[in-house]
Formats: structure tokens, sequence, C-alpha cells
């Protein structure tokens, strides 16, 4: 059985987060929000049904996706999408819907772009950035960034959202 796939654009509510594995795998989260407009009666743009999702990528991938997006910005997205499930600090039972990005770019209906050719050195950049944040923290583990550290959240704030 295959997984549902996904295709469509979405607006990345958050910096995407570049973590490292204890094993030097790059990965990234992405918290995305897909949103449907349309105009009332009276002309009016209104916003329509939300579906939030958290996205993952992986290796090079997830360093060019750390590059090259930020907050804000409109995407155009495909993926596949899975129910992670955990148990949280408290030892609940958790569940939640992911997408595994295929493919990911910023949206040009109201930006422009441009487009360059990642060698194989491709977000390298995004890579050293993370590290170099690890090391200022004095901590030997990129992986064990905190939430206060990566985007602001408070410590603890992970305990009701799915690992990546």
């Amino acid at each position: 059985m295959s997984l549902p796939t996904l295709n469509g654009t979405a607006r990345l509510i958050d910096t995407p987060e570049l973590r490292f594995s204890a094993q030097g795998t790059a990965v990234v989260k992405v918290r995305l929000a897909f949103n449907a407009r349309k105009k009332d009666d009276s002309g009016q743009w209104v916003d329509g049904d939300s579906f939030f999702v958290d996205g993952k990528a992986f290796d090079k991938h997830a360093e060019r996706i750390a590059e090259s997006l930020e907050k804000g910005m409109e995407v155009v997205v495909s993926g596949r999408l899975k129910t992670d499930q955990w148990t949280n600090r408290e030892g609940e039972k958790r569940s939640g819907p992911s997408l595994l990005i295929d493919s990911i770019g910023p949206s040009l209906r109201f930006a422009t772009a441009r487009v360059e050719k990642a060698g194989a050195g491709g977000g390298q950049q995004a890579y050293q950035q993370a590290r170099a944040q690890s090391s200022r923290e004095g901590r030997e583990d990129p992986w064990a960034t905190s939430g206060a550290a990566a985007g602001g959240q408070a410590a603890g704030a992970w305990d009701s959202e799915p690992p990546f």
C-alpha cells in the first residue's frame, strides 16, 4: 500500500528548522498551512478551511530547503502524507499527520526567484550555520538543539509534537 500524495500551494508558517541526527543526517521540519481562498457574494476574498501539517525532508534536500525558504513564503509542494505516532512525556500516545516532502519550491505567483543548480556541496551554508550554532552553545550533539534555541519556542514545547 502506498501513502496518499498531497500536491498544492501552501504558506510556511515558521522558518524551516534544520537539525542533525547523531549520525550527522540533516533533517528539516517545515510548518505548512494549506488554505482555500474564494470570493464571497460581495467580491471580497475570504479564507476557507485550513489544513496545517508538518513537512519533513532529509539529507541534502533538507539543507537546501533550510537555505532557500523562510517564514511567510508561499510554496508549491508535493509529498506523501503519513501518520506519525509517538508518546509524549506524560506517557500519552499521540498521533498526527505529517508530509514527507518530495519537492518544494517558492510559488512565483507573487514573487520572483533566482534558481541556482546545487552542486555536490549544495546546502553547505545551512549545514555550517547549524553546526556553528551548536558549537557556540557548547553542545557536541547538534541534534540536541533546545526548543528555545530553535525558533524561539519555550523549553518543553515539544511535548505534544511528533518527533522528526
